[in-house]
């Protein structure tokens, strides 16, 4: 099998886990949008921004660097368990301290409790297995969907059953505990090559070299996924960011989940072409095609008939979410486009441009969303992520031009 059947394969078994997904997290939305209350989504958002942009700020790229390094999985497996455990430590240590700064950024006194139990996820995940990357590495997409479907499940379940008992946002933050437990256990039971605690500085220094570029994007990438979350709780208040939490799941979430499937499954055949320019350009625009067309088509139905699926979903209690809709909808096709050329520009190693692309349409989207969101409220700071997702798109047709790495 070619490098394009590996990644339509992929593409294909990605899609349908993807697909499962957004029916799971239907589902799990359904339930507790009539469980909890707004103000519940969000603290739960702010509790997962500490979270996200403390795991950001230490990222090691250990799973990238393997994939671009024609070592196999086994050659940094040792040290990169070591690397993930310490650094996982680091993790809940800084978000203690971030639960200090959160609670009085946003003058909610349940965030400490709340960041400080979250806390405890990235300690946990640090002991997973590196050899999992192994499915991603060697593209074995349906044993890599099947991983990470029982992970979201797991999750998903331990909130909605947790939900029902404590109708507390305590609910969502415990899930993400038990999901962690979880995926270090199976991480051991599905393969039997385990790591040692055992660091070679040679293969420390190779990840931790590649890190430097990769940290800056992570960063940048996970504020233009989370800086709205953080602004617009500053403004509004939980309240209304609960609002915004659960409009965007509906919407700009399902379109950029299926781009990250998209960007799953191609960058390791990316990286795999990054020696054949030609090649590689022609496996990227096919891709990009095939995936606008896609979640274009997908996103039809919401654009259309927005009331009815808020309401079907979330309830009447959620009636604010449904001019959030269409725009966020647009906004995930956008910022969906952009995903996928990361990952071209991942196996190009073109950082430079990545990271510019990011910092850019970040900047513009922070004023944006202050400006238009102090004039005409939530709806203003929304356009303001639409417009901004936009403005940035003609620095990625300058990074898809330039074919050199």
């Amino acid at each position: 099998m070619n490098y394009t059947q590996k990644t339509l394969a992929g593409f294909s078994w990605q899609t349908l886990y993807k697909g499962l997904l957004v029916g799971v997290a239907m589902i799990k939305m359904y339930i507790l949008a009539r469980l909890l209350n707004p103000e519940a989504f969000g603290l739960f958002s702010l509790t997962a921004i500490t979270l996200g942009i403390t795991e950001s700020l230490t990222q090691t790229g250990i799973n990238v660097t393997i994939l671009q390094s024609k070592q196999s999985v086994k050659y940094f497996l040792d040290t990169a368990w070591v690397i993930a455990i310490i650094r996982g430590f680091a993790i809940g240590s800084i978000m203690l301290l971030m639960g200090l700064f959160m609670q009085g950024y946003y003058h909610e006194p349940k965030l400490l409790g709340l960041i400080t139990v979250a806390a405890l996820v990235p300690v946990i995940k640090g002991f997973i297995n590196p050899y999992i990357v192994t499915l991603h590495k060697e593209m074995q997409f349906f044993q890599d969907s099947v991983y990470r479907f029982s992970l979201v499940l797991v999750e998903s379940l331990a909130a909605v059953i947790l939900g029902m008992l404590t109708h507390s946002v305590w609910s969502l933050v415990w899930a993400l505990v038990i999901s962690a437990i979880y995926e270090v256990i199976i991480s051991f039971i599905f393969f039997q090559l385990k790591p040692k605690f055992a660091y070679i500085p040679s293969k420390g220094k190779t990840i931790l070299n590649n890190a430097k570029w990769l940290s800056i994007s992570t960063v940048l990438n996970y504020l233009n996924e989370n800086a709205d979350d953080f602004v617009l709780g500053k403004i509004f208040g939980t309240h209304a960011l609960g609002i915004y939490h659960n409009a965007y799941a509906m919407s700009h979430k399902a379109n950029y989940d299926f781009s990250k499937s998209a960007h799953h499954s191609t960058l390791p055949a990316f990286a795999q072409l990054a020696d054949s320019p030609m090649r590689l350009h022609r496996a990227f625009l096919r891709s990009l095609f095939a995936l606008v067309a896609f979640i274009s088509f997908a996103s039809l139905p919401l654009i259309l008939f927005p009331k009815f699926f808020v309401t079907f979903v979330l309830g009447n209690q959620w009636l604010e979410v449904i001019p959030l809709v269409r725009p966020l909808v647009f906004a995930g096709i956008l910022q969906s486009v952009s995903n996928l050329s990361y990952a071209l520009f991942l196996a190009r190693k073109q950082y430079k441009i990545l990271n510019f692309h990011l910092m850019t349409t970040l900047s513009i989207m922070f004023i944006l969303i202050i400006w238009w969101g102090n004039s005409y409220q939530l709806l203003g700071g929304v356009y303001g992520i639409l417009v901004a997702r936009f403005i940035g798109l003609p620095l990625i047709l300058v990074g898809i031009l330039r074919k050199e790495k």
